[in-house]
Parts: C-alpha cells; sequence; structure tokens
C-alpha cells in the first residue's frame, strides 16, 4: 500500500528539515563543507525569515507521520528587462532534494510542481530557470524546461 504523502507550502517551523533537505543535496553534489554549521545556522535563520514571504516558495512532501522527506524551492531574481524577459522577472527553482529510501516515488515531480504553480499562480515570473544534474534532467525536460546555450559561470567575492 502507497503511504499518505503530503504536498503542501513549507513554513518558517519547517527550516530546520529544509536544510537538511539542502544538506542532502549538496552531499550528492560533492560540496565541500556540507557538514560546517555555520551554513546550516544561516540557511535556517535564513529559511525562517524568508519561508511565507512574497519572494520564495519551498514546497514539502511530508510521510505519514510527518517527516519532511522531499522538497523544492523556487526564488524570483529581478533584473533589467530584456528580449529573453521582458519585464525582467525571473524564477529559479532550486533545493530539489529527496531522502534516499523515499525516491522513485514522484515526490520531487510534485515539489517540483508545486513550485511551478506558485510561479505562475503568485508571481510575476516570465522565465524560470533551473541548474539541473544527469538524474534531474529528465524530470525538469517532460515538465517543459529546454537547455540554453549559455552555461553558468560564477566569481567568488571575499567578505
Amino acid at each position: 500500500m502507497t503511504p499518505a504523502w503530503t504536498i503542501r507550502r513549507a513554513t518558517a517551523v519547517d527550516a530546520e528539515a529544509v536544510v537538511e533537505l539542502r544538506a542532502l543535496m549538496f552531499s550528492a553534489m560533492g560540496v565541500a563543507g556540507v557538514d560546517d554549521p555555520g551554513w546550516r545556522e544561516a540557511a535556517v535563520r535564513w529559511f525562517e525569515a524568508t519561508l511565507g514571504g512574497p519572494h520564495a516558495c519551498v514546497v514539502v512532501a511530508e510521510d505519514p507521520g510527518g517527516r519532511v522527506v522531499a522538497g523544492a524551492m523556487g526564488g524570483l531574481r529581478f533584473e533589467t528587462p530584456s528580449p529573453v524577459n521582458p519585464n525582467g522577472v525571473w524564477g529559479l527553482v532550486n533545493n530539489v532534494a529527496t531522502r534516499p529510501e523515499t525516491r522513485r516515488q514522484g515526490l520531487a515531480r510534485a515539489c517540483v510542481v508545486g513550485v511551478l504553480d506558485w510561479f505562475r499562480d503568485e508571481t510575476e515570473a516570465t522565465v524560470v530557470e533551473l541548474f539541473a544534474t544527469g538524474e534531474g534532467s529528465g524530470l525538469y525536460e517532460e515538465l517543459g524546461f529546454t537547455p540554453t546555450a549559455w552555461p553558468a559561470m560564477r566569481l567568488r567575492l571575499p567578505r
């Protein structure tokens, strides 16, 4: 029998669970420093302050016992209008993660769809982007995402 999953928006009380999923995602990507408590504490504070606001949305999947087992995040970015995005409001899907024991049950898909619904229904975003892993690219293509010609580049500014 399939568990009765609950798909819902995360709130500030879910901040620690969302950060744990974020850490799981970073570990799977091989990102260094995942166990550093500094970023985790800062991320919990950020989620506590941001969830429920107009610029970010996290959708989570909860098991029948109330444990958050999957999630996806959407955030807004505001830029100068351009031919690619005439109103300059961009969406970014990120932080898509599922606990290993609950994978392959459609939870990540349900969370991403919930985030896309938020972009469509509650924001002015006209373009949504994401950075896909090989494992996730099939899901994103099924949801209508297409590859772009310009891969991301990054510069770290020391602070």
